[in-house]
C-alpha cells in the first residue's frame, strides 16, 4: 500500500458508489472512491489510501459543484460518522439511491433497471429515527456522542436532526444527573457507564431511556430513572442494561428501573410491544408502507400457510397472520420470539406458530411446503445455504426484505439463476434519510 496522506489530485465524479461515496478516476485510470463528492462535481481530492487497483480519498476543495448541495442541518456534520448526505437536498439524495439500487442489482445479478421501481420516500426527511445509541465519553466532563466514521472518538452533541428532538434533552439532562451521582464513564477498558439508548414512539409519543453497563451494578439506578422522568417529558420506561461485550451495543440481561419495560407502538393494523433490547426498523413512517406494500403485493386469499424467516418481534408476521391461513415465524433471538408471542395476543391472531431457531436449520428440518415465504435476514443477507434451502422448498411467492443491496443482488441471482422463479419487482424504501442506506422488496414467484 502507497501513503499518499499529502496528495492531492482533481478528480471529476462520475456516479455514485454502493457506501456513498462518489466514483471518479485518478490521472492514469485508477478508479478513487472520494468522501463528500458527487456526481457531476470537479473536486481536488485527498488521498488517504491508495492500493493496487483502487483508492479512496475525500474531497478537500469543491471546484464545481452541483445545484443540489446545500448546507447541512447538522452543526456536527463531517465529523459525526451517523450521516453521510445531509449536504444534498432529499430529491437528489432519492436519485442516488435508486441508482445504487440499480447498479447494484445489474452488476451483480444481471437484473436490468426497468425490475427496479420508484422508491418509496419518507414522510419525515428529519426526526424519524426511533433509536439512537449514544455513547458516553468524559473530556473534563461527561458527555454524550456519537462516534466519528472509522473511529472510537465520540463526538459530544447537543442535538441531532434525524432524531426526535426529546432525545435532545437528554443529550444535556443525563450528562449532569451523572457528574452529579459521580458515575465512571466506561473508558479505556475501565468503568460503568457505556451507552444511553433511546427509543422512541410516534404512536404514543413515549420514550424508553435506557443504561448500558458494563458492570452488573448500576450506582443510584432508581434515583437516575427518578430523576430522569422529572426532567424530561415522555419518558415511559427506564431500563438497565448489563453488557460486559464491546462490540455490540444493545444485548444481555436488563433490568427495569421504571415504567413497563417495553415500548408500545401502533400502525393502522397491528400493535407491538418492543422489549428493551429486541431489534424493530428505525423508521415507523417507511415501516408502515414497507408493511403495507408486502401485503397487498402478495395478492393473500387467507388460503395460504405462510414462512416468516428472520421474524424478529413479528413485524410483518401479524399482518401476514390476518390476511392468510397459517404463518410460521422463526427467529434465532429468545427475547424477540417472547415479543412475538405477546405481539400475537395483543392482536387477537391465534395462527401463528413462533420457532426459535436458525433459519437454515428449521429449512433443513422441517421440509413441509409453503405457499409464500417472506425474509428479512440481517444486513449480510440470507446467504447461499439458505436461499438453496428456500428453493427446496418450492414456495410460489418469495418476498425479500433487504438493507443491502448488494447482498440482495447476490441472493436473487441464486434464486433467478435456478431457473425456477421470475422476478416481478424490486421496490426501494427510504429507511434512512441522510444516508446511503436504501431498504428495499423484491418480489418473486414461481414459474
Amino acid at each position: 500500500m502507497i501513503n499518499n496522506k499529502e496528495k492531492i489530485e482533481t478528480v471529476y465524479i462520475e456516479k455514485i458508489a454502493h457506501g456513498g461515496q462518489g466514483l471518479g478516476k485518478l490521472p492514469g485510470g485508477k478508479i478513487i472512491f472520494v468522501d463528500r463528492g458527487y456526481p457531476g462535481e470537479l473536486v481536488e481530492v485527498k488521498i488517504v489510501r491508495e492500493k493496487k487497483d483502487y483508492a479512496i480519498g475525500y474531497a478537500h476543495n469543491i471546484l464545481e459543484k452541483i445545484n443540489e448541495r446545500r448546507s447541512p442541518a447538522c452543526p456536527y456534520f463531517g465529523k459525526c460518522g451517523g450521516c453521510q448526505w445531509m449536504d444534498i437536498n432529499y430529491e437528489k439524495q432519492i436519485e442516488f439511491k435508486e441508482s445504487i439500487v440499480k447498479d447494484q442489482l445489474n452488476r451483480i445479478a444481471k437484473i436490468p433497471p426497468e425490475f427496479v421501481e420508484s422508491i418509496e420516500k419518507s414522510s419525515h426527511e428529519f426526526e424519524y429515527r426511533l433509536k439512537m445509541e449514544y455513547a458516553f465519553d468524559y473530556k473534563n466532563e461527561v458527555f454524550l456522542g456519537l462516534k466519528e466514521k472509522n473511529s472510537n472518538k465520540v463526538i459530544p452533541l447537543k442535538n441531532c436532526p434525524i432524531s426526535p428532538k426529546v432525545f435532545n434533552r437528554a443529550l444535556t439532562v443525563v450528562p449532569k444527573i451523572v457528574e452529579e451521582l459521580k458515575i465512571p464513564v466506561y473508558k479505556n477498558k475501565r468503568g460503568i457507564l457505556k451507552h444511553l439508548v433511546m427509543r422512541y414512539s410516534p404512536s404514543e409519543g413515549t420514550v424508553m431511556a435506557i443504561f448500558v453497563t458494563k458492570t452488573e451494578n448500576l450506582p443510584f439506578d432508581k434515583l437516575i430513572a427518578t430523576q430522569l422522568i422529572k426532567h424530561i417529558p415522555g419518558i415511559s420506561s427506564v431500563i438497565h442494561v448489563m453488557n460486559s461485550v464491546d462490540k455490540i451495543v444493545l444485548r444481555g440481561p436488563y433490568k427495569v428501573l421504571k415504567g413497563e419495560g417495553v415500548l408500545s407502538i401502533e400502525f393502522d393494523w397491528e400493535k407491538f410491544q418492543i422489549p428493551p433490547t429486541a431489534f424493530f426498523q428505525n423508521n415507523y413512517y417507511i415501516t408502515s408502507k414497507l408493511i403495507e406494500t408486502i401485503t397487498k403485493r402478495l395478492e393473500l386469499t387467507g388460503k395460504e400457510i405462510v414462512l416468516d424467516l428472520y421474524s424478529g418481534i413479528g413485524t410483518f408476521t401479524m399482518r401476514l397472520a390476518a390476511l392468510s391461513k397459517h404463518v410460521t415465524a422463526v427467529e434465532n433471538n429468545r427475547i424477540a420470539i417472547k415479543a412475538g408471542r405477546a405481539n400475537a395476543n395483543i392482536n387477537n391472531l391465534r395462527n401463528i406458530n413462533f420457532v426459535i431457531g436458525d433459519a437454515e436449520k428449521f429449512l433443513e428440518n422441517n421440509p413441509e411446503k409453503y405457499d409464500v415465504i417472506v425474509l428479512d435476514p440481517p444486513r449480510t443477507g440470507a446467504g447461499k445455504n439458505v436461499i438453496n434451502k428456500i428453493l427446496q422448498s418450492s414456495p410460489q411467492k418469495i418476498a425479500y426484505v433487504s438493507c443491502d443491496p448488494s447482498t440482495l443482488a447476490r441472493d436473487l441471482k441464486i434464486l433467478l439463476d435456478s431457473q425456477k422463479y421470475k422476478l416481478l419487482f424490486v421496490k426501494p424504501f427510504d429507511m434512512f434519510p441522510q444516508t446511503y442506506h436504501v431498504e428495499s422488496l423484491a418480489l418473486l414467484k414461481k414459474k
